[in-house]
């Protein structure tokens, strides 16, 4: 299920939205939670790849043997 992130472009809240079709995304605009606005933009979200500096490798999913 894909999740994204918006922001209100009324009242400038950002929050996630769930989808259950990357298409739905397209079609339909959530509402924001803060003022209800229909008026949002989709967000590029950052996706976390683990930390190098902590003894994780680049591409573990942020997960590391113990």
């Amino acid at each position: 299920m894909p999740i994204y992130e918006f922001r209100c472009e009324e009242c400038g809240e950002r929050f996630d939205a769930f989808f259950r079709r990357p298409e739905d995304a397209e079609k339909e605009s959530p509402c924001c939670r803060k003022c209800g606005s229909r008026k949002v933009r989709k967000m590029f979200s950052v996706i976390g790849l683990g930390n190098p500096g902590e003894g994780g490798k680049l591409g573990d999913c942020g997960t590391r043997s113990t």
